[in-house]
């Protein structure tokens, strides 16, 4: 009896803990990382981080059930494999390139294979009508690349990749619903009503497919065409979000992940009044909440100016020091940013100039960095005389859920209680302070 129980334990566990897996082969990349990431509402969520072997190879299980685009970023080159799937096991093989993921070939996973073809598909058909125009107007009809050229113009009308899977039917309506640019009034009203349809009557598809905070921000951009001034816009979004909050009703997961979605697109900076609304209604649910509309909530409330930030413990001591409050200063900068960071290379020697002034007045700056490659964390921070923490996780370090930090780089300042002062973007903002 013992070993019957034993049994269906293993096999329960083994349902539990790998729904699917995912094999693959990624050469030129060896003995590097890999986040995989699934998207589950407004945002993708990391759900694990591998590292290849001495080949490229690795595999990952997923642990629950789940049906859209698992997301493969390989954050030491910025490149990216989006895998389309049903639940189902997926292999492939690629090789990364200075391109980026090139030969891309999926072995198994229908849904997988199907993505594929209908993105070659749409890469073909692309060219066929933007570019094959004009280079048929530079050689004349007898010539042999002309003729190449509508051989290949032929060729691409007889492909038609097959769509027929739920889930990849699902996808590439989505996929083309996204891509609509409607032009004039009428037709971006038309445009809003089939997505306000598709945020009603879809089922949890729409989540995994990573369209969600798109198709939101086209139907609250093509809301304001026409609209003449910045309190036109505020109405006109404001009546939109209402309806989009009632019709898809706030107290489900579906009306919270599009609450979420609005949070994410709509820049604090210029609509912080709109916001402030909605962040409100979120704060006054009594029912139970997604794990993302929390941490939004969450994030909102704990950057507020004049309330004591979140404690930073750091997994690894700075120069003996826990944590962001064990910090001791009458001010504290805390700038998250990143090497690969344009905007951040370019704000770093102004912050140097800053520190001189900052430290002499008992201030002291804590740098968080976003990056992934050890080495170009190092070598970027070689010169900075402040604190400087990294967990090489790039967007799942810690600190930026808890701060709300959406972009590089970004800035708080803090008095000595920990308290908000003022968030930015450019050191420029805190000089007088």
């Amino acid at each position: 009896m013992k070993y019957f129980f034993l049994t269906i334990g293993l096999t329960f566990s083994s349902l539990v803990f790998s729904q699917f897996k995912i094999t693959g082969e990624i050469k030129n990349y060896n003995e590097q990382a890999v986040m995989v990431r699934l998207f589950k509402g407004s945002s993708d969520k990391l759900i694990n981080k591998i590292t290849t072997d001495k080949a490229g190879k690795f595999q990952v299980s997923i642990p629950e059930k789940f049906s859209g685009i698992v997301r493969l970023t390989l954050p030491a080159n910025n490149a990216l494999v989006d895998i389309l799937t049903d639940n189902e096991n997926v292999q492939f093989s690629s090789e990364l390139s200075s391109n980026g993921i090139t030969n891309l070939e999926f072995k198994e996973g229908k849904n997988a294979k199907g993505f594929q073809n209908y993105q070659n598909f749409q890469a073909f058909n692309d060219i066929k009508n933007s570019v094959f125009p004009m280079v048929k107007q530079v050689y004349k009809t007898d010539d042999e690349f002309y003729k190449a050229v509508v051989k290949e113009e032929e060729r691409i009308k007889t492909l038609n990749p097959s769509t027929d899977l739920p889930l990849l039917k699902y996808f590439v309506e989505l996929s083309d619903l996204s891509n609509t640019q409607p032009e004039g009034k009428p037709a971006a009203q038309m445009h809003m009503h089939k997505i306000l349809t598709r945020f009603v009557n879809d089922n949890d598809y729409l989540e995994g497919s990573g369209f969600m905070s798109k198709l939101v921000l086209d139907y609250l951009r093509n809301s304001i065409v026409g609209a003449q001034s910045q309190q036109e816009i505020n109405t006109t979004l404001e009546k939109e979000i209402d309806l989009l909050l009632e019709k898809t009703d706030l107290e489900t997961s579906r009306g919270q992940n599009i609450l979420s979605s609005i949070f994410l697109v709509l820049p604090a900076e210029q609509f912080s009044g709109l916001l402030e609304k909605y962040y409100s209604k979120a704060s006054a649910l009594t029912c139970e909440i997604t794990d993302e509309l929390k941490t939004s909530l969450n994030a909102h409330n704990n950057v507020a100016p004049g309330k004591v930030v979140p404690n930073l413990v750091f997994k690894t001591p700075i120069k003996g020091i826990k944590s962001l409050h064990d910090i001791k200063a009458d001010k504290k900068l805390v700038i998250f940013w990143a090497s690969w960071c344009p905007a951040c290379n370019d704000e770093m020697p102004f912050v140097k100039e800053y520190y001189r002034n900052f430290k002499q007045e008992g201030g002291e700056i804590l740098s968080i960095s976003l990056d992934i490659d050890k080495a170009a964390f190092e070598s970027a921070t070689k010169d900075f005389e402040w604190l400087n923490y990294t967990e090489l996780l790039q967007w799942d370090t810690t600190g930026v859920a808890e701060f709300g930090v959406t972009s590089t780089p970004t800035i708080f300042l803090l008095d000595k209680d920990n308290k908000l002062i003022k968030r930015g973007s450019h050191i420029s903002e805190f000089v007088e302070l």
